[in-house]
């Protein structure tokens, strides 16, 4: 289960490349799969890039989109989820002491 608090990174196998601030593309370089962004889902991938947990994502996008933070917590969950299950993303280790 994907908790708030966790953080992600992309996988070592993927390649991303910005179309335009609203969109993004991502390449699974072992099975050579493409996948698209949209807005909300480009802005997701460039947090995780700079190393934020799921909570601080949430909030993030609560902000720049004006929105609940119950429909921010569904839209990063959800495309956590689906980006965890194409092997795009994969959970960091919480470090201990």
């Amino acid at each position: 289960m994907i908790r708030l608090e966790q953080r992600f990174q992309h996988h070592s196998q993927v390649v991303s490349t910005e179309l335009d601030p609203s969109e993004a593309v991502l390449l699974h370089l072992e099975s050579q799969k493409y996948y698209t962004l949209n807005e909300t889902g480009s802005q997701i991938w460039k947090y995780l890039e700079e190393g934020l947990n799921l909570r601080q994502i949430t909030q993030e996008l609560q902000e720049q989109y004006d929105i609940g933070s119950i429909e921010a917590e569904k839209s990063v969950l959800s495309l956590i989820g689906e980006l965890e299950s194409e092997k795009l993303v994969q959970s960091l280790k919480a470090k201990k002491g």
